[in-house]
């Protein structure tokens, strides 16, 4: 990985001997860091505890925080860069990707690469890669500025193969896209649709209608399962008791934590961690 400073990003090819906890470790980032990764035709991923065969080439988008692996026989590059390199949340206002590619509660975004895009999409990792091995005065700054063309070429195909879904480069989604930002954010704090729909300035009502209308799913699932998901992952990288998770989740009831993880899993914490620690 490369480092200006303390802005840091990374191109790497994935093959069976790639140590993932080491890419995340590389990062050394005061937040976190970001994962554009060009998984091949015919490999198995695994996102947080969900397994997916890769039919096509596909674009996944990640954040250091999640819990993801290849098979061995897997092929993909990846581009890893932290918020100092590239703030995604500070240029929000120019790619409007914030809470859709990166730091989505919804899903985890991904992109079906075309035939037609394929090229276009390899010249940019390729330049990425070949920007790296520069020295001169320039470099940083051409790094970044191709970073921001492959978010922005990424961003026009999302949204080509997602045309009912305006929330890049529109105000149609705005709000479900702040939702999503803000429980990214601040799912450890605030618990309650009550809570996102005070920041956002709109009632609990109709906060529950919008994201209901889009998502088919109602914002206080959304903010159970993004706490859930932060939980599994804990017990399956930290050695955190079950009381500590709960407490670094905002709940000093460690009953009322394992009766809302049981809920979500069908399982206990600790038999969440046995399962998947073996």
């Amino acid at each position: 990985m490369r480092f200006f400073g303390d802005k840091g990003i990374g191109y790497y090819t994935f093959d069976s001997f790639m140590d993932i906890q080491a890419l995340h470790s590389s990062c050394k980032s005061k937040h976190k860091c970001y994962l554009i990764m060009n998984v091949k035709a015919d490999s198995v991923l695994t996102i947080d505890f969900k397994e997916i065969g890769v039919k096509q080439d596909t674009l996944f988008f990640l954040d250091s925080r999640q819990r993801f692996s290849l098979n061995p026989s897997s092929k993909s590059e990846i581009i890893i860069f932290n918020s100092e390199f590239y703030c995604i949340a500070f240029h929000d206002n120019e790619l409007t990707c914030d809470g859709i590619l990166f730091n989505n509660i919804y899903d985890t975004p991904s992109i079906n690469i075309a035939q037609k895009d394929s090229d276009i999409l390899d010249n940019l990792f390729s330049e990425i890669k070949t920007e790296l091995n520069q020295g001169d005065y320039w470099t940083e700054e051409m790094i970044r500025t191709k970073l921001k063309e492959l978010i922005i070429t990424v961003s026009r195909m999302w949204l080509n193969q997602n045309p009912n879904q305006k929330g890049l480069g529109s105000g149609e989604d705005e709000l479900s896209r702040k939702f999503s930002q803000l429980v990214e954010e601040n799912f450890s704090t605030y618990h309650s649709v009550s809570d996102y729909a005070a920041l956002l300035n709109v009632t609990a009502k109709t906060l529950n209608r919008k994201i209901v209308s889009e998502k088919k799913m109602a914002p206080n699932t959304f903010i159970k399962n993004r706490i859930v998901l932060q939980a599994k992952r804990l017990l399956s990288n930290t050695m955190l008791t079950v009381k500590e998770i709960a407490i670094e989740l905002g709940y000093q009831d460690q009953s009322y934590f394992v009766r809302l993880f049981r809920s979500q899993t069908g399982q206990t914490p600790l038999n969440f961690r046995n399962r998947n620690n073996k």
